[in-house]
Parts: structure tokens; C-alpha cells; sequence
């Protein structure tokens, strides 16, 4: 019944291209009679195949536009995470060549807000350029996927978050400049982020008005932009490991801010016990030993040296005043703040380290 069906269809389309009738009229005429789209567009397909003699062409790259918009969309986020994390290190960069006594930024540790970044760039950087290349080489081989509507749209949306970071990077200095705070770390700042958007936005407003057959200039366009990226992503990235260290580097120096840590602990224990002692009549007003302190006050943990296992030296010297001493594997700051006028209590050198405290006093941060 179906087959009898469509050969009516296919009989009435033949009959009616006899008397004139165009392909528009037809199709919008079936389908509203009932007819499905699809039946109607394939009785019309097969009416031009017997008048022409030749078969419908099948589209070539058929469902390319889903891929190229997973590549698209892998490339453009992953441009986005390697670009964002090269201009995050270089603003900690700037901030620690150029320091600033007003700005708190300048306290940070340095080594432990660029690992991220370095680990984004590790991550999303190569992961670009394979997708970037596999780009390239797929329209190096069909130049006509450079005319695809998933790449111009994806690419200009791209362009318009390029563009907008440009504009509030210029709103940004022209705002300083006219109330007269312009900095020589604002000005590098601001060069950097104007550096990083304008390379990429000139990179990919050329890309998209390349044509099918300039393939010469395509490629040393490529090859500029991956070059310059790949040596300010490499720069970078040593830069931070030589500031940050290796990862041996690294679990040294967590050690060390552990053992900061714990000091600060049993200092805060010593101030509590202090606080409930003085007043009392006792001798001290601080335990003799860290195990009376440990004995006698439960809220005070155990503390020991993270790598070997070694208890903090405590040396009371009169009713309020001690020392807590640990060895530290390198020089290296406490976990407080840092800056010209305001120096870390818990600053060390590599070695064996002791810190005078009084337990009358708040416990340094």
C-alpha cells in the first residue's frame, strides 16, 4: 500500500511538471495536503533524475560542521585557558620585580600563585596546538572548510572576547592615566594584556580572510603565531620553575610552611595555657615541657617534624617567655603577609631556626 502510495506521488509530480508547475508549488502544495517532506522531496529528486539523466551528487563532508565545531570549540577553550595563565604569571611576575609597598599583592608568596598557572599551561597549551594543527592540516587538504559557518561564527565570537578585553584594558589605563596613578607595574600590566589580545586578535582576523589557494601565506602566518606563543609559553614557564622550583623543590618547602604551621599551633596551645595559668599563683605561667602541655591540655595536638617524625624544640625562658625552634630545609618566609614595612615574624633561614615568643603577647601571625 505504501509502495502504491508513493508511485501515485510520483505519478501526480510527473504530471503536473508536465503543465508547468514549478517545484516550489508542488512541494508546498503536497506537504500541506498531508504528505511527508521527506517523501515529496524524493519523488521531486527522482523526477530530475529521469529528465537529466544524472543521479542527485551526494554532499561531500557531509555532518562536517559538528566536527568542526568540536574543534573550534576545543581550540578557542583551550586558547583561552594557555592565554589566561601566561598573562596571570606575568602579572605575578611584574608584581614581584616591581614591588609595590602600597599594594597588599606584593605580601603574596610567590612560589605558591604561580603553580596553577604553570600547571594550565602544561596542560592547555599542547593540547592547542594538536588541535590547531589537526585544523590546518584539514584545510590545507579541503580549502573549502575555510568558508564553514561553524568556524567564522565561532572564530568572531572569539574575536568579540579579544576585542572587549582590549577595549576595557584601554578604559582601564585611560582611567589611571587621567587621575594621575599610573605606575610603571600598571603600564607593564596593561601592556601585557593589550600584548596577549592583540596577537591573537590579529592572528585570527587574518585567518578568516584567507582564501581557498593562499596556502604559502597561511603557513607562515601559523607558523608566526605558534612560534611567538611557543616562546612566550616556554620563557614563561621556566621563569615560574625557577621561582617555584621542582616538584622535590616544591614538597621541601610545603614541609617547611607545615613546620611554620605547627610552631604557630604550639604557640597558640602555650598562649591558652597562659592564659589560664596566670592569675592562678603558679611559679609559670607557661608549661615546662611540650609533654606537660600535651598531658594537660587536650585541645593542644601532638607536633612533630613532618619529614622526620622529630618533636619541636621548646626552651621556656621566664614566666611568659619561650622558644620554639625546628629545622627548615631552605630559606623561606611564613604564611603571614611580606612587605618593606611590614617584615614576616615566621621568616627563616635554611637550618636550625628558633622564634622568641611571649605568651602575655598575641601569637605573631
Amino acid at each position: 500500500m505504501a509502495d502504491e502510495s508513493l508511485n501515485s506521488l510520483q505519478a501526480f509530480i510527473e504530471a503536473s511538471k508536465s503543465k508547468g508547475a514549478s517545484d516550489e508549488f508542488l512541494s508546498a502544495f503536497l506537504i500541506r495536503r498531508g504528505w511527508a517532506a521527506d517523501d515529496v522531496y524524493a519523488a521531486i529528486g527522482n523526477y530530475w533524475e529521469r529528465v537529466t539523466g544524472l543521479d542527485i551528487p551526494q554532499r561531500t563532508g557531509a555532518g562536517e560542521s559538528s566536527r568542526d565545531a568540536f574543534l573550534y570549540l576545543l581550540s578557542f577553550s583551550t586558547l583561552a585557558t594557555w592565554a589566561g595563565a601566561l598573562g596571570s604569571m606575568l602579572f605575578q611576575f611584574i608584581d614581584h620585580w616591581i614591588p609595590d609597598a602600597v599594594s597588599r599583592s606584593a605580601a603574596l608568596n610567590l612560589r605558591s600563585t604561580i603553580t596553577w598557572q604553570m600547571a594550565s599551561l602544561a596542560v592547555a597549551f599542547p593540547i592547542y596546538l594538536l588541535v590547531m594543527r589537526l585544523i590546518v592540516r584539514e584545510a590545507a587538504d579541503h580549502p573549502e572548510r575555510l568558508q564553514s559557518g561553524v568556524r567564522k561564527w565561532l572564530t568572531y565570537i572569539a574575536l568579540l572576547g579579544t576585542a572587549a578585553a582590549m577595549i576595557c584594558d584601554l578604559i582601564w589605563f585611560l582611567d589611571y592615566f587621567l587621575t594621575g596613578e599610573l605606575t610603571a607595574r600598571f603600564v607593564c600590566k596593561a601592556a601585557t594584556v593589550m600584548l596577549i589580545c592583540g596577537a591573537i586578535f590579529a592572528y585570527y582576523l587574518r585567518s578568516l580572510r584567507s582564501r581557498p589557494g593562499a596556502n604559502s601565506r597561511a603557513r607562515v602566518r601559523n607558523i608566526g603565531f605558534a612560534g611567538a606563543a611557543c616562546a612566550a609559553v616556554v620563557i614563561s614557564f621556566s621563569i615560574g620553575l625557577g621561582v617555584a622550583g621542582t616538584p622535590s623543590q616544591q614538597r621541601r618547602a610545603e614541609a617547611d610552611l607545615k613546620r611554620v604551621q605547627d610552631l604557630r599551633t604550639l604557640a597558640f596551645a602555650i598562649k591558652n595555657w597562659h592564659n589560664h595559668h596566670a592569675g592562678t599563683g603558679v611559679s609559670s605561667a607557661i608549661p615546662s615541657t611540650l609533654a606537660e602541655l600535651y598531658s594537660r591540655n587536650v585541645a593542644a595536638s601532638r607536633a612533630v617534624d613532618p619529614e622526620t617524625n622529630v618533636p619541636y624544640e621548646y626552651h621556656p625562658k621566664s614566666a611568659s617567655t619561650y622558644e620554639l625552634c625546628a629545622n627548615f630545609t631552605a630559606e623561606g618566609p611564613g604564611q603571614g603577609f611580606r612587605g618593606p614595612n611590614m617584615p614576616d615574624f615566621w621568616s627563616h633561614p635554611g637550618g636550625r631556626a628558633c622564634f622568641a615568643l611571649d605568651a602575655a603577647e598575641a601569637v605573631p601571625w
